[in-house]
């Protein structure tokens, strides 16, 4: 009886120092995959603006009527995207702070884009606005 007593606490003993061992590589783990998600919404914030400014400058440099529709992928963490006089951006929460992702023009544009992570279409328009080319991009 006494031996039996013996070797469950061994047994125990053996667990708790494995989980302990165990637990600096969890916890490393867990660091590891958190920053490859932050990265992973950088790096689809900067497609995403880029494909949005690949299209802007085709439809500008066709001028009125052209018009271009592609589907981008927003990425989580999104704390805002906007469309500027010449700029369009995204602006994630990430690192622990905040991360601009932001592309300028040498032309005005205007629009909105979708402030959730997700796919949309969004649709880029050549317009003339009081006799100067514009380009209005609407997420949908």
């Amino acid at each position: 009886m006494d031996k039996r007593g013996q070797s469950g606490l061994e047994y125990m003993m053996i667990v708790i120092i494995a989980m302990l061992l165990m637990t600096p590589a969890i916890q490393k783990g867990t660091t590891l995959l958190s920053d490859m998600k932050q990265e992973t919404n950088v790096m689809q914030a900067k497609q995403t603006i880029n494909s949005i400014s690949d299209a802007t400058e085709s439809v500008f440099a066709q001028g009125e009527p052209a018009k271009i529709t592609i589907n981008a992928k927003f990425p989580e963490n999104i704390n805002l995207s906007s469309v500027g006089s010449r700029e369009v951006m995204i602006r994630l929460n990430s690192y622990g702070g905040i991360t601009d992702i932001v592309n300028r023009f040498d032309f005005n544009v205007t629009g909105t884009l979708p402030q959730e992570n997700g796919y949309y279409d969004i649709i880029i328009t050549a317009v003339k606005i009081s006799g100067v080319t514009w380009v209005n991009i609407t997420g949908e």
